[in-house]
C-alpha cells in the first residue's frame, strides 16, 4: 500500500505544512476545488520518486516474505518506524522480535546474539511501517516540485540528451546545453538531484 503524499508533512522550525497545501501555495490556488486532482499529481510524483530511489518516502505499511525463518533479518526499506507483524507459518511471533540498527541498515531479530543459520522451510512474513513522517524538508519539497511539473507540463520534460559509449568502459549521458533539462519520468533534474541523496545503497 503506497503512502499518501497529499497528507504527508514537512517541518521547519515550529512550522509544518502538508505537501498538498505547499503545492497549492506554490500554484497560487486558494480553494479546495482542485484538491483531488492535485493530490493525484502529488501521488504520481511521490511514487515515481520512490521508484527512482528504490525506497519508501511517505510512511506506509510494507510486507516482505521469506521461504524460511531466520534471524537477524535485514529489512529492505527504511526508515523503519515499527514492526507490526512477524508471521512464521501463520503464527504471529512479533513479540519475540526487536529492531536494531547496524551500519545504517534496519534489522529485525529474535536474538541479537544469533547468527544467520539455515532452517527448515517455513513461510515467514514481516510487516512493518517504512518511510518518513514528517518528510525531510528538501525531500518533501522535491516531491512537490515533481507534482507541479506534472500539473504544468503534463509530465513532459524537455532538453537534448547526448549519450556516449566507450567499449569495455560503459556509457555516459549528459545534456548538450547549460539550459537543457532532462529527468526521470515526470521528475525534473532538480528533483532527481535531491532524490539521489536518498537512494537505497543496500540490496
Amino acid at each position: 500500500m503506497a503512502g499518501n503524499f497529499a497528507i504527508a508533512t514537512i517541518e521547519w522550525g515550529a512550522s509544518s505544512i502538508t505537501l498538498l497545501d505547499l503545492m497549492k501555495d506554490k500554484l497560487g490556488i486558494g480553494d479546495t476545488s482542485r484538491d483531488d486532482e492535485l493530490s493525484m499529481y502529488l501521488q504520481i510524483a511521490g511514487e515515481a520518486s520512490e521508484k527512482y530511489i528504490d525506497n519508501k518516502i511517505a510512511t506506509q505499511e510494507v510486507a516482505e516474505e521469506f521461504s524460511r525463518s531466520f534471524s537477524p533479518v535485514a529489512l529492505r526499506f527504511w526508515p523503519v518506524t515499527e514492526v507490526l507483524k512477524v508471521f512464521v507459518d501463520g503464527v504471529d511471533q512479533v513479540d519475540d522480535y526487536e529492531l536494531f540498527t547496524d551500519e545504517g541498515l534496519k534489522w529485525v531479530t529474535k536474538d541479537k546474539c544469533s547468527i544467520n543459520y539455515p532452517g527448515c522451510f517455513e513461510q515467514m512474513q514481516i510487516t512493518y511501517t517504512a518511510g518518513y513522517e514528517p518528510l525531510p524538508t528538501e525531500l518533501g519539497y522535491a516531491v512537490v516540485v515533481g507534482g507541479i511539473a506534472y500539473e504544468t507540463q503534463q509530465g513532459a520534460v524537455s532538453g537534448e540528451v547526448k549519450k556516449e559509449s566507450v567499449v569495455g568502459v560503459g556509457s555516459v549521458e549528459y545534456t548538450t546545453s547549460g539550459e537543457a533539462t532532462t529527468g526521470f519520468g515526470v521528475l525534473p533534474p532538480s528533483v532527481t538531484d535531491t532524490l539521489d541523496l536518498y537512494r537505497r545503497a543496500y540490496v
